[in-house]
């Protein structure tokens, strides 16, 4: 009897424990019940297709023109000074002046010296002319005719002497003022005011130094094959025939005012971005130059290195009360050569290329179909516990790529797919901002940057 009432009192429990039973199968399985999770939100570009310039790129060190260590020519006491340390001068400009009395004294010296070799010149001349008549009546010889004739021309030689003394005392008297011989920028003065110069003294015969900052020469350097894939580029792998065609007597010019012969590299045009703190993705090469000599005449050795000049035009900076060039020499830029444009290239964001091993590859977005699962990974399954079939939507797709040169503008010349057929195409969506967070086969929200950014500012106005 016990047995039996045990025995019924578990079947109750059974009875009533299946309606829940049943409900925590729907739980777990039902469509109805489980929500759909959302898709993940990434940020997307389209692959583009364009010309591009292809460069190659150099550091580069700014050297002066010109500089000029201004020396004391003549002796004396410095007097004054006509220029500001650090200051612009241009070419001609007063720098200093150096005590003139002693050498007007001398210049005067040299005049009255002249006056008197003339007088003795007019003297000889006189004396000459009555020896002339004198010997026409024998009353001299051939031998005193000579001497007043040597007088003579001994007082004219005293008179070359005498101008030449005077031309001396005024080179002195104008070395007195000395002006710039360049325009440039000025150093400190090395000799103050009172102190005594001499062109032989050593230091104090310097008395400043002048730097001609425009224009600017950048020097750089290129390794050997830089060099001869550039010259190659410009026509110099045709120039043996070239030159083995055109004979010497030819100097006809065609049309574009050139021999036919390739172009030398002298003359090409470059740019020049200074290093203002900027990063090595950013240089703006906002200052153009050209090539004006490789003044290597040989690549080295040791280095497999050949050293470039190019010329810069310096701009002059001025305020109300100060002038400057803009650029330094010492200063370490970047210099870019135009090498070769690709026609049709694909591009697509640096920051978008992913790493596998030593595969590079690029997350795309595209139609495909997708399996719906709840948050744990299970399928979802509808009311009468059947799978929910897969539904066509946007998911990852991965794509396989070899990569060309990186670009100014942080675009990556994409060359192909790893496999023949695969590759990126035209306008086609890859995954730019969010790649961390979804995986080949997912479903994601694709969205541009630009709409991304309007909602967002949308979003905070609202807040």
């Amino acid at each position: 009897m016990f047995h039996r009432v045990i025995c019924h009192a578990f079947v109750c429990l059974f009875v009533l424990s299946l309606p829940l039973l049943n409900g925590c199968g729907r739980q777990a399985g039902a469509g109805s019940d489980v929500p759909r999770p959302p898709a993940t939100e990434v940020i997307v570009d389209a692959v583009v297709v364009d010309d591009v310039q292809i460069y190659i790129y150099a550091d580069g060190l700014t050297v002066p023109a010109n500089s000029v260590d201004i020396r004391a020519r003549v002796s004396g006491f410095l007097e004054e000074l006509f220029f500001e340390p650090g200051a612009i001068v241009r070419k001609g400009d007063r720098l200093a002046l150096i005590e003139q009395a002693s050498y007007h004294i001398s210049l005067s010296a040299a005049h009255a010296e002249l006056a008197n070799s003339r007088a003795q010149a007019d003297l000889a001349e006189a004396n000459l002319d009555r020896g002339k008549i004198l010997f026409e009546r024998g009353a001299i010889s051939a031998e005193e005719l000579q001497t007043f004739q040597a007088n003579y021309d001994m007082a004219l030689a005293r008179i070359e002497l005498a101008n030449a003394n005077i031309r001396n005392a005024e080179l002195n008297l104008q070395y007195t003022e000395i002006r710039s011989p360049i325009t440039g920028k000025t150093t400190k003065n090395l000799v103050d005011i009172g102190n005594y110069v001499n062109p032989t003294a050593g230091v104090n015969a310097v008395l400043l130094s002048i730097t001609q900052l425009d224009p600017m020469f950048v020097e750089f350097k290129l390794n050997d094959r830089q060099f001869l894939d550039l010259k190659d580029r410009i026509g110099f792998r045709d120039a043996f025939q070239v030159s083995a065609d055109v004979s010497a007597d030819v100097e006809e010019q065609n049309t574009n005012g050139s021999t036919g012969l390739p172009l030398a590299l002298t003359g090409m045009p470059v740019d020049i971005s200074l290093m203002t703190g900027a990063s090595v993705f950013n240089f703006d090469f906002n200052i153009p130059g050209k090539i004006v000599a490789l003044i290597d005449d040989r690549i080295n050795f040791s280095t497999a290195q050949i050293t470039i000049r190019a010329e810069v035009q310096n701009p002059l900076l001025s305020t109300e009360h100060a002038e400057d060039y803009m650029i330094y020499p010492g200063q370490v830029c970047r210099v870019r050569l135009p090498y070769e444009i690709v026609k049709d290239a694909i591009l697509v964001r640096e920051e978008a290329i992913l790493t596998d091993l030593d595969t590079k590859y690029v997350l795309t977005v595209g139609r495909g179909m997708y399996q719906d699962v709840d948050r744990q990974g299970r399928p979802l399954v509808d009311a009468s516990g059947n799978p929910v079939p897969p539904r066509e939507t946007d998911v990852v797709q991965r794509r396989d790529i070899r990569i060309g040169r990186l670009l100014d503008n942080q675009m990556r010349i994409v060359l192909e797919g790893t496999r023949p057929g695969e590759g990126l195409r035209p306008g086609e969506p890859y995954i730019v901002h969010g790649v961390q967070r979804v995986r080949i086969g997912t479903e994601v929200t694709p969205t541009t940057l630009h709409d991304y950014n309007i909602r967002r500012a949308a979003e905070l106005e609202a807040d």
